[in-house]
């Protein structure tokens, strides 16, 4: 589970995505997205836990002030999973050309 400061950046990101304000680049092979500003960078990747039997996100975040990295967890079991799914989401699509 995240822990709520974190779950409102995610839903901030979320915003600012949905708004074009923020793009992330989609690695389809590690099921993984990462955007990068001057200030900070974040991952999120999907995973399916065998051993859990369920769907699992990380979101790692890098403060380039402090040059300090922190890993978030969260799985199916909490609610916060659905914001890290609809940012997911909404972060493979930021950069995806449609033909209309």
């Amino acid at each position: 589970m995240f822990p709520k400061k974190i779950d409102d950046f995610v839903m901030a990101l979320t915003k600012k995505t949905s708004a074009g304000e923020l793009s992330w680049k989609y690695d389809d092979n590690r099921a993984l997205v990462e955007t990068a500003t001057s200030t900070f960078s974040a991952s999120l990747r999907y995973a399916f836990s065998d051993i859990n039997e369920m769907g699992e996100f990380v979101l790692v975040y890098c403060d380039k002030a402090d040059n300090k990295e922190y890993r978030f967890y969260t799985n199916q079991e909490y609610a916060d999973y659905e914001h890290a799914r609809v940012l997911y989401d909404v972060a493979k699509s930021s950069e995806l050309k449609l033909p209309f």
